[in-house]
């Protein structure tokens, strides 16, 4: 517990702190007047002061006592001993100067450096006697801190929200720390925030994918088949590189291929007149093959009149009739031999364009499947940047796999944490119930209204609640917080993961109703008078109730009266 607060400057009081009930009541002078007033004497700011010698920052309205040189020294049971722990408020102080004694000096020894200790060494050995932290836990990064654990004994923030510290405090923050004050597994909690994390991510990511805006994340199935198109070019350009031949000059192969060309075309040409003139000589020949002796003309004419030719006149018509036959039978000779001829020609020429038209193909081909060096390295450089497009694709597809696999996993993990959570509950629900109990006891009492602290599991680990009929006004959450804050602190003698100290600014008794304040002040007395723990307030004498400023134990809790006509108030310096 807290023993004394003091400074290295006479205007500064010393505050000297005592077991069980402690009050910093800032008082009204009988010479007062009504300029003078009890708030801003110092109050929180002395609150600030024993934050700060708590490895805590430094208030910027501190700024001028450090330019000051002033230095705060902590007086506080820890380790079976006393320590007295001063820190310069000047240039971040960090390091303190440390005595000891009893017990705690064995426990100090090896992280003193001629009387002084580093600033982390001494939030280690605060987490460890104050909440049995063990090191290694704080120096896990967004793990449990010290200072957040001791802004839950030490408030001065009243946040509507008694689970936090302060207003903004992060829901995860906030379920570790309630986590361990209340004996719960608070890696539990760490471990479900990061998958959380994790999922969220994942579902970003796919989100962004489906909209298109991730350029290098798309749909596995659009992603694969692309991959089919990429392959089937590749196969492509692969077919033609293999099947290339490197030419030396396919100039002189184009130019051979129009010489083919242009030789196909002329025999084909006279391809074509012989063809014509096969056909006509055909035409003739058949005209030709009639009757050998077809009577002539004259001869039938004079048989019709009956004149008797001379034998000399019919020697005539029979010679002129053999030169006929004779005519006809050299004609058709001449025909057939020319048919004949035709017919060799157009064979030798169809055996020839054969020819032309194979070595044309055949040149042909060569173009189309080779060329010159630099034809081939582009045909290269095609494959290249196709296998560069499918290597993108691979890795893509293994990208939308893998981010697959990883929600799947994160998935399992998350249910499987979260019912080893829930088995740790069900064996931790008598001892929830108890402190739930004892909180609902304190509500009940001051309001005759019914109030819980609630515990479950869902996906970020531990969901802690606290309802309280009539939530929402000022007086009834500031009370919530003090029954939260006193139930902490009682089962935190028990479980020693809270000191048995507890320390609360006048601000959270604002909006409070003066029978409530007093039935929480007799709380606060009664508790820390039965677990031997210690509560201190800061209060002006206004906000006491009178039944309340009469008793004796309020009296003798009183460790330090600031009037308000004192210079300075509580710090002894006005700045």
């Amino acid at each position: 517990m807290l023993v004394r607060l003091s400074a290295n400057r006479d205007e500064f009081k010393p505050v000297a702190f005592r077991p069980g009930f402690n009050a910093i009541v800032a008082d009204r002078a009988e010479e007062s007047t009504q300029q003078d007033s009890r708030n801003a004497r110092g109050k929180s700011t002395l609150l600030m002061l024993i934050n700060y010698v708590l490895a805590g920052q430094l208030h910027k309205t501190l700024k001028p006592l450090a330019e000051d040189g002033w230095e705060m020294t902590l007086e506080l049971q820890m380790f079976g001993g006393t320590v007295a722990a001063t820190r310069s408020l000047a240039k971040g102080g960090k390091s303190l100067i440390v005595r000891t004694d009893g017990q705690a000096r064995a426990v100090f020894e090896p992280y003193l450096v001629e009387g002084r200790i580093a600033l982390d060494d001494w939030k280690t050995l605060l987490g460890l006697a104050l909440f049995r932290l063990e090191p290694d836990v704080q120096g896990s990064a967004g793990g449990i801190s010290v200072r957040t654990l001791l802004s839950y004994v030490i408030r001065t923030e009243m946040p509507k929200d008694p689970l936090k510290i302060i207003a903004q405090q992060g829901a995860t923050s906030s379920r570790e720390h309630v986590a361990f004050l209340l004996g719960l597994d608070w890696k539990v909690v760490h471990e479900l925030a990061a998958i959380k994390k994790g999922l969220s991510q994942i579902s970003t990511i796919s989100a962004a994918t489906r909209e298109g805006l991730v350029a290098t994340f798309r749909p596995e199935k659009d992603l694969v088949l692309e991959r089919a198109a990429v392959m089937h070019e590749i196969e492509e350009w692969q077919h033609r590189i293999d099947r290339f031949r490197i030419l030396e000059d396919p100039n002189s192969l184009v130019k051979r291929v129009d010489e083919l060309t242009d030789s196909i075309a002329r025999l084909r040409d006279d391809a074509v007149v012989d063809q014509r003139m096969h056909a006509l000589y055909l035409e003739s020949l058949a005209d030709t093959d009639g009757p050998k002796s077809t009577p002539l003309a004259v001869e039938a004419l004079f048989d019709a009149a009956g004149v008797i030719l001379a034998d000399g006149f019919r020697r005539q018509i029979d010679d002129v009739r053999d030169f006929h036959d004779s005519l006809l039978t050299n004609r058709r000779l001449f025909l057939r031999s020319e048919v004949t001829t035709i017919e060799q020609r157009i064979a030798t020429r169809s055996a020839e364009l054969d020819r032309l038209d194979q070595q044309r193909d055949n040149a042909l081909r060569t173009l189309d499947a080779g060329g010159a060096l630099d034809e081939l390295n582009a045909l290269r450089i095609e494959l290249g940047e196709a296998e560069q497009r499918r290597a993108a694709l691979d890795l893509q597809i293994e990208q939308a796999r893998d981010l697959d696999a990883r929600k799947q996993e994160l998935k399992l993990e998350q249910s499987t944490i979260r019912s080893d959570a829930a088995r740790e509950l069900t064996i931790s629900r008598e001892k929830l119930d108890r402190i739930s109990d004892r909180f609902t006891f304190k509500m009940r009492q001051l309001y005759g209204k019914d109030a819980a602290l609630t515990v479950a599991v869902d996906d970020a680990g531990y969901l802690f609640s606290i309802r309280a009929a009539g939530s929402g006004s000022t007086g009834v959450d500031r009370m919530t917080m003090f029954c939260f804050d006193l139930t902490m602190l009682e089962e935190g003698i028990l479980t020693g993961h809270h000191p048995d100290f507890l320390v609360h600014d006048s601000t959270v008794f604002d909006g409070v109703d003066p029978r409530q304040r007093a039935g929480a002040m007799r709380f606060a007395q009664q508790m820390v008078a039965q677990t031997n723990g210690q509560y201190i307030c800061t209060i002006n004498s206004n906000d006491v109730p009178q039944e309340v400023l009469g008793e004796d134990w309020f009296q003798a809790g009183v460790v330090r009266t600031v009037l308000d006509t004192e210079v300075g108030g509580l710090i002894g310096r006005a700045f």
